[in-house]
C-alpha cells in the first residue's frame, strides 16, 4: 500500500484497534463479536478485521463455543486478551526504598518487589538486580520500563535527584539498558518524576467527571511535597524539567510545610505516613491538621493567583488527613483569592504515583502492540 494510502488508514485502524483491546481488556472471559459490537460501536467487519490482526499477532486467542447461540446455526467464535503477551515493569525510588512492579498486556498486577537501602550509592546497583529479578519472573517480552524518581526529570532523563545523586550521570539507563538488551528484551528504560506522573494520573482521574477541567495544579504529598501543572490537559515540564518543582527555592513558601512535616515526624517518633493516619486519633480531628492545612493553602495562594486553576487536586499519603485538611486549605484559599479553585482530594491518594506510572508503561505498550499490528497489516497486503 502506497504512503497516500497508508494515511488515509492507518489513524482509522489505529482507533478501532484500541477500542477492541478496551474492551477485550475490560473482561476476563471469552467474548464474541457480537459483544464487541455492541461495546465498541464498531461494525461487524470492522471488528472481524480487527481481531484477526490481533490474534494473528498473538495478542489475542480464538475459540469456538461450545455451544450455538439461541437462533441456532453454526458456533460463534469467542475472542480474549492474550495477558501473557507482553508485560510493562514499573521501578520506583522512594525514601530508602525501591519498589519494582510487572503488569501483564492487561494492565493487571504480576508481581510486586520492594527492597529498602540505606546508602544512596547502592541504588544504581540495586536497580539492575531488581530489574533482573523480574525478568526473570515475567519471563515474556517486555513491551515498557520506566524507573520513577524523586528528582527533574527532562525527556526520559534524571536531571538532578537530590535524593540520589548517583542517579544524575544517567549510566545506570544506559545499564539496565544493556541489561534487557542481554535479555533479548526490545525496550528501553524512561525515568519519570514521581510527582509529575502522579499529576497525569490525578488529571485522568478528576478528568473521568465531564468536563474535563482546563487547568490543575496537583499536589503530591507523602513523605514531602511535589508538585505537577496540567493545562488543555497537557503537563507542563518546563524549559528544563523543571516546572513544579515547588521546593526548590529555600526560602519559598513551600518550606514551613516541609519543615513542619519534619516536626511532625519528630514529635510523634513516627514517620510522617504513619502519623497522617492519626487525625481521627480518640474520636476527633488530630490537632495538627489544620495548621498543616493552613501552611498548605498559603503555599497555594501564589500558585493559584499566578495561575488561577480550574482545580488543585491533593494525593499521595497525606489523604490520611481526612476531608478537614482539604477544609482548611480552601478556607485560606478562599480568604486569599477572589476566584478560589476547587480543591480535590483525588481517589488512590497514597498510590497515585503508582497508578500514574502503571498508566504511563501500558500506554507505551499499547502503542507498541498497535505498531506490531499494523506492521502485520503491512505483509498481509504486500
Amino acid at each position: 500500500m502506497g504512503k497516500s494510502g497508508e494515511k488515509a488508514i492507518f489513524p482509522t485502524r489505529t482507533r478501532s484497534t484500541n477500542a477492541v483491546l478496551d474492551a477485550l481488556a475490560g473482561v476476563d472471559a471469552e467474548i464474541s463479536v457480537a459483544q464487541l459490537c455492541e461495546i465498541t460501536g464498531l461494525s461487524r467487519p470492522t471488528v472481524m478485521r480487527t481481531v484477526r490482526d490481533l490474534v494473528t499477532a498473538g495478542v489475542a486467542t480464538a475459540t469456538t463455543a461450545e455451544q450455538a447461540n439461541f437462533a441456532g446455526g453454526r458456533r460463534p467464535q469467542l475472542f480474549k486478551l492474550n495477558r501473557g503477551h507482553h508485560a510493562s515493569i514499573v521501578l520506583r525510588v522512594n525514601y530508602h526504598v525501591m519498589q519494582g512492579l510487572a503488569f501483564d498486556s492487561a494492565g493487571s498486577l504480576l508481581t510486586r518487589t520492594a527492597v529498602k537501602f540505606s546508602k544512596s550509592a547502592k541504588v544504581p546497583w540495586l536497580l539492575r538486580e531488581m530489574l533482573a529479578d523480574l525478568l526473570g519472573v515475567v519471563a515474556v517480552p517486555v513491551y515498557s520500563v520506566a524507573v520513577v524518581v524523586m528528582g527533574i526529570v527532562r525527556h526520559g532523563r534524571v536531571v538532578r535527584s537530590d535524593l540520589v545523586p548517583e542517579l544524575d550521570d544517567n549510566q545506570w539507563i544506559s545499564d539496565l539498558d544493556r541489561l534487557l538488551a542481554d535479555s533479548g528484551q526490545e525496550c528501553s528504560v524512561v525515568a519519570l518524576n514521581d510527582a509529575k506522573i502522579s499529576a497525569q494520573w490525578m488529571y485522568y482521574a478528576v478528568a473521568q467527571n465531564k468536563p474535563a477541567p482546563e487547568s490543575l495544579i496537583a499536589i503530591h504529598c507523602s513523605e514531602d511535597v511535589g508538585c505537577g501543572l496540567v493545562f488543555g490537559g497537557v503537563l507542563l515540564d518546563g524549559a528544563h524539567g523543571a516546572a513544579g518543582e515547588i521546593l526548590q527555592d529555600i526560602n519559598g513558601p513551600w518550606t514551613p510545610v516541609s519543615k513542619y512535616l519534619r516536626q511532625l515526624e519528630k514529635e510523634y517518633g513516627l514517620p510522617i505516613r504513619n502519623v497522617y493516619k492519626l487525625r481521627a486519633r480518640d474520636g476527633g480531628v488530630a490537632k495538627f491538621v489544620e495548621p498543616l492545612g493552613q501552611l498548605m493553602g498559603k503555599a497555594l495562594v501564589p500558585m493559584a493567583l499566578t495561575l488561577d486553576p480550574d482545580v488543585i487536586t491533593i494525593s499521595g499519603a497525606i489523604v490520611d488527613c481526612g476531608t478537614e485538611l482539604i477544609d482548611e486549605i480552601q478556607k485560606v484559599l478562599l480568604a486569599a483569592t477572589p476566584t478560589a479553585p476547587e480543591i480535590r482530594q483525588t481517589p488512590y491518594g497514597a498510590q497515585s504515583v503508582e497508578k500514574g506510572a502503571r498508566m504511563f508503561v501500558l500506554k507505551q505498550a499499547r502503542e507498541k502492540t498497535l505498531a506490531i499490528s499494523i506492521k502485520n497489516v503491512n505483509k498481509s497486503e504486500d
